[in-house]
């Protein structure tokens, strides 16, 4: 019976004893989370979404008949230049398209040719042009270029091929330029005459098609563009005959709708920087034209001024966009681990064993999270990677926490 109740006194020392050791661990290591300390990037601005204004005139053709391009789309083309031809049927137009591609052909194998000294020629080279190409390539593709895409596989395959002759595999090139000039000979007899071409009548980016905004969005009637003439505006009707059209002015605008409050913060002449959400163009300079206030709401248009012109911009009437008013670039920190000790703000950090204090200077501040000061080497500031204590209890300097 004595024994019995020794053993029953040590279960329950035990027990005492595991208890307040469940409690000192839930207490002193449970109850400690941390996030690592990481860069972040922010910006601070104005998202809306843009209309673009530009100065265009469209191309017709009242011609019968198939139109063959020779241009591709949002190219820049010349004065006079040369945009389409018209021809009888498809097939004199498919044998066009196809003479094209046995010209570019040729050209290659002539270039081909012109670097025969094996002894002259980097393979390594070789190989790294013939990746980055190829990179490049399917990247264009992924992102819509098809323009530079094309470009890419131009490159893509004079590499290939000046590689095959560098190591011996293709070196004689006479049979292949037999054989073209023989088919390029045959469909020049069926492709004919051209029964008229197209030129452009000024210099510009050629955009294979018309959106019915081209006599309503000019730079003619910009003061009149307020919110109420964005958010009524009506596109015209395109004609049958309309082919294309020339984005002739590289200085263009954005129609940017924003409230009241956020028009403020700018004016007439200031430069802003604008994120777009396209493809080719990330970032683009622009001033500010005007601010159109709304005769009865408390709403503004900003016309932003820009003189940077590429193919796709010239085919984008709208997009996303985010004025850039402020940009932050620090160290995140969750809001729950600010501390102010000793009137000095600051978060907890692991250090070793210990919880460590280290001062923060917060250059953004949001509900969620902080921005803090980047620092790498000061120990007694926040530094990038350290371990931050978002949560835990009765916290001090040197506190043992592991």
């Amino acid at each position: 019976m004595e024994k019995r109740n020794k053993v029953i006194q040590v279960l329950i020392i035990v027990s005492i004893l595991f208890f307040f050791a469940y409690q000192y661990y839930v207490g002193f290591y449970a109850s400690i989370t941390t996030e690592s300390a990481s860069s972040f990037d922010y910006t601070e601005g104005i998202d809306a979404t843009a209309t673009f204004i530009r100065n265009e005139v469209t191309l017709t053709n009242d011609e019968s008949g198939t139109v063959h391009f020779l241009v591709a789309n949002g190219e820049k083309v010349a004065k006079d230049g040369k945009i389409a031809d018209i021809f009888s049927s498809d097939s004199a137009s498919a044998a066009a398209s196809r003479i094209a591609e046995i010209d570019k052909q040729l050209k290659l194998i002539s270039e081909i040719e012109g670097y025969n000294d094996t002894t002259a020629v980097d393979v390594d080279t070789i190989n790294e042009r013939i990746s980055t190409h190829l990179n490049s390539f399917v990247y264009a593709t992924q992102d819509g270029r098809f323009t530079e895409a094309g470009n890419f596989a131009t490159e893509l395959l004079t590499m290939m091929t000046r590689k095959q002759v560098a190591t011996g595999q293709q070196n004689d090139f006479s049979i292949l330029k037999a054989d073209l000039n023989s088919e390029r000979s045959s469909l020049v007899l069926q492709m004919g005459a051209p029964k008229k071409s197209i030129l452009s009548t000024t210099a510009g980016y050629f955009v294979s098609n018309a959106d019915g905004y081209e006599k309503v969005l000019t730079s003619k009637n910009l003061e009149d563009t307020t919110p109420e003439f964005i958010e009524n505006i009506n596109k015209e009707s395109v004609a049958e005959n309309v082919i294309g059209k020339i984005v002739y002015d590289y200085e263009w605008f954005l129609a940017v709708p924003v409230s009241l409050d956020n028009s403020m913060h700018y004016k007439v002449s200031d430069t802003v920087s604008v994120k777009i959400d396209t493809s080719s163009v990330s970032r683009l300079s622009a001033t500010v034209h005007s601010i159109n206030l709304s005769e009865t709401e408390d709403k503004a248009v900003m016309i932003l001024r820009c003189n940077e012109m590429n193919s796709e911009l010239a085919s984008l009437r709208t997009a996303s966009v985010k004025i850039i008013r402020k940009e932050y670039s620090g160290i995140k920190v969750n809001s729950k681990a600010i501390r102010i000790v000793d009137s000095v703000t600051g978060v907890y950090v692991v250090s070793g064993l210990e919880a460590k204090f280290v001062t923060v200077n917060i250059i953004y501040s949001d509900e969620d999270y902080k921005i803090c000061e980047l620092n790498t080497a000061d120990t007694s500031k926040l530094r990038l990677y350290d371990e931050i204590i978002v949560k835990g209890k009765n916290l001090y300097d040197g506190k043992i926490i592991y």
